[in-house]
């Protein structure tokens, strides 16, 4: 499949999807990651404080980034633990969406090796946003990047640190060459970097442990990336096998982020606070990531087939890890279910996923509006295989749900533009 433009299909996976299509699939997904954290950051800002959002990300990224790039280590059989394998893990990292954040390499040796950005979508966001306020530069890039790279190399080997050339805040244009360049280097440190609070919690969860199916190689592509570095490595250069499950890795990469920033919002919130976010962080993602995924599949009106369809086609609902199905009852019904499946039993503090099972809806209702304002989500009794059963309704006389005024905020500055069919790899050297 091309596209997703034709009829409903009950039986639908992301494995049908051509070779083409995966690849722009999953470069969507890892710019999904950022869509959360542009929803996500200005409503714990407005609530604590603008120290509480640096500290949540700080969280979410070294709560998670350590267990899904040792995931995706072994995903591709990669092992060693230089440079090379650490600028592999970012080449397949969903902090560094491709294109959004255009990351360019240069390896040396085993211990060291540099990289940069010549674009960076995050910051051109926050400088956009902020006139190039130097303090909200140094917030992005300083206080949240120094721990978190660092947590993200150290997953590979322990002495590794990255130190930056240059970065921003910039006194005046930004350097031609692109905003920032870091080296990597591996050495005997003095002292270690703490680790995170959360991480070992997430790596304990059936999400951090959990093992997609592997279909066999079919020989038009690399069937891992266990082989030589590759500066100019693209999504493309997979075999189509590995590259059906790396979609669903990334998938799984976000809901494991987003595991880590409730984690630390129920920690130093409470549960309460942490469940009343779950309703506008989709209220304010999901106009823009539906805004992209219909545009991918060719996916158009706001009938029930169309809302299922993007249902189908959610990231949150990672295949194999979370079991879903859908029906049409009819042109104003349908249904939406979740068999039993390895998410049920995973604990709380998971995300969007955590409501569902004490039979709320207000996260997934949220999202099935931005689908169709007319819509509501009611639990209904599940029937089948079902462990999970909502009920989806159409009222055409129902007051469209007003649409989130983040959602505004979460698209501004590319992110909603952002042309992913391709990745246009330049190498400045």
């Amino acid at each position: 499949m091309k596209d997703y433009s034709g009829p409903l299909r009950a039986d639908f996976s992301w494995d049908m999807l051509d070779r083409k299509t995966q690849a722009r699939f999953a470069r969507e997904v890892m710019l999904f990651n950022q869509v959360h954290d542009r929803a996500i950051m200005p409503l714990v800002a407005s609530r604590w404080g603008m120290k509480a959002m640096t500290a949540l990300a700080i969280d979410e990224w070294m709560g998670s980034s350590p267990v899904y790039n040792a995931r995706n280590r072994y995903l591709h059989g990669i092992s060693g633990d230089g440079v090379d394998v650490i600028m592999k893990g970012f080449q397949l990292d969903i902090g560094a969406p491709h294109m959004w954040l255009k990351f360019h390499y240069d390896y040396r040796s085993h211990d060291q090796g540099f990289f940069w950005l010549t674009s960076c979508g995050a910051y051109n966001g926050v400088r956009a946003m902020t006139g190039g306020d130097p303090a909200s530069e140094t917030q992005i890039c300083v206080d949240m990047e120094d721990p978190t790279f660092d947590a993200t190399v150290m997953a590979v080997n322990r002495g590794a640190r990255c130190s930056p050339i240059y970065r921003p805040p910039h006194t005046g244009d930004v350097p031609a060459a692109g905003p920032c360049r870091w080296e990597v280097s591996i050495a005997d440190r003095v002292g270690v970097v703490e680790q995170n609070e959360f991480t070992e919690i997430v790596r304990g969860t059936r999400a951090g442990q959990f093992m997609f199916s592997r279909p066999a190689p079919r020989g038009d592509g690399l069937p891992d990336y266990s082989g030589p570095f590759k500066r100019d490595f693209r999504l493309e250069d997979l075999d189509t096998a590995m590259l059906a499950t790396q979609l669903k890795e990334f998938a799984l990469d976000v809901h494991l982020l987003q595991r880590a920033s409730y984690l630390s919002l129920h920690k130093h919130y409470g549960k309460s606070a942490a469940s009343e976010l779950i309703a506008e962080h989709c209220a304010a993602m999901a106009p823009v990531y539906h805004t992209r995924l219909r545009r991918l599949f060719a996916i158009e009106g706001d009938g029930m087939d169309s809302m299922l369809k993007l249902l189908q086609l959610d990231h949150h609902f990672v295949p194999e890890y979370v079991k879903t199905g859908v029906e049409i009852l009819d042109e104003n019904h349908g249904r939406f279910w979740i068999e039993d499946c390895e998410a049920i039993e995973d604990g709380e503090s998971s995300g969007i996923l955590t409501g569902l099972w004490r039979g709320e809806t207000l996260g997934l209702e949220q999202i099935v509006r931005s689908a169709n304002p007319r819509a509501s989500v009611t639990p209904s009794a599940a029937r089948g295989p079902a462990r999970f059963s909502y009920d989806i309704t159409i009222d055409p006389d129902a007051t469209p749900a007003a649409i989130s005024p983040m959602a505004e905020l979460v698209g501004m500055h590319g992110l909603l533009e952002l042309d992913l069919s391709e990745h246009i790899y330049t190498y400045p050297d």
